[in-house]
């Protein structure tokens, strides 16, 4: 058993481990979804796949969504 909030995919929890401010890990536990990305902005949400077909493409998926969520404080 992983502990809670510990993903048991070392690249996806090198993501979640380095999560800029605005960007917030949900931990849900229902089905296959381990917990969620939420974007305290704007609300927009990605899901966390507690066992993906391959971790390194979750994690940058993951990361492709934390780069579009890092909204600037200008615009």
């Amino acid at each position: 058993m992983v502990s809670t909030g510990r993903h048991p995919k070392n690249p996806i929890n090198a993501v979640i481990g380095e999560l800029p401010q605005g960007i917030e890990m949900v931990l849900v536990h229902k089905g296959h979804r381990w917990g969620m990305l939420e974007c305290v902005v704007c609300g927009a949400t990605e899901a966390i796949w507690s066992t993906p077909r391959d971790a390194d493409n979750h994690a940058r998926r993951l990361l492709k969504f934390v780069a579009r969520h890092s909204h600037d404080e200008e615009g």
